[in-house]
């Protein structure tokens, strides 16, 4: 089994967009562990996994996203099988630890969707030093995670936060989007959480 290895936040210090007390960044096999202290973990990262076998690298690099209905980032086992499949076809994988629950007040979609594409653009600045072609960068998404995928392939021309650093000046485009299991509007309708008919999102399209 592979395990992340090198933790990169996203966020200068005071500097993270719409952060409220209540959310924080974690995994739920994390977050379930005893002594969990919510405060140590308000800040979103990156996990870098160990890259693939020199002689199968192939540029690539795959930026994972949980799935939880945005309350939770709960696809610990979806993280590691995808992450052992991809390395093994040369692909670099990285996991990313949004916030979460829902943000109070603001679309429930709309602090992982700073933090995707900061990391988009985190990850682009660092391609040269991990061996990474700029232009080959995907996400790959489960549930809330897929829908997530799906924003971040479509609105890249849309900032989802003001500038706050030159981090901000790099393009947050992806590549490509592998989706599983898309299955909910942007927010919730018919009563259900996640259920069809939920309001679409004020983003221009790329």
């Amino acid at each position: 089994m592979l395990f992340a290895g090198e933790k990169v936040y996203l966020w200068p210090a005071g500097k993270m967009p719409d952060a409220q007390p209540h959310q924080i960044a974690a995994m739920t096999d994390e977050a379930g562990k005893p002594g969990f202290k919510a405060d140590e973990h308000r800040a979103p990262y990156l996990e870098w996994f160990d890259p693939p076998a020199a002689e199968k690298r192939t540029g690539a690099c795959m930026i994972l996203l949980s799935g939880g209905a945005y309350e939770c980032l709960c696809d610990v086992g979806h993280i590691q099988n995808w992450t052992k499949m991809l390395t093994e076809a040369g692909i670099q994988c990285v996991n990313l630890v949004y916030r979460s629950p829902r943000p109070k007040g603001l679309p429930i979609y709309q602090t992982a969707w700073e933090d995707g594409q900061r990391a988009v653009r985190l990850v682009r600045n660092e391609a040269k030093k991990r061996g990474i072609d700029p232009e080959r960068i995907g996400v790959m998404g489960q549930s809330a995670g897929s829908h997530l995928a799906t924003l971040l392939a479509t609105s890249s021309q849309t900032p989802a936060y003001a500038k706050v650093d030159e981090l901000d000046e790099i393009p947050c485009h992806i590549n490509w989007a592998c989706t599983h299991s898309l299955a909910y509007g942007l927010t919730d309708g018919y009563g259900i959480p996640n259920s069809r008919m939920g309001d679409q999102p004020d983003v221009k399209l790329d």
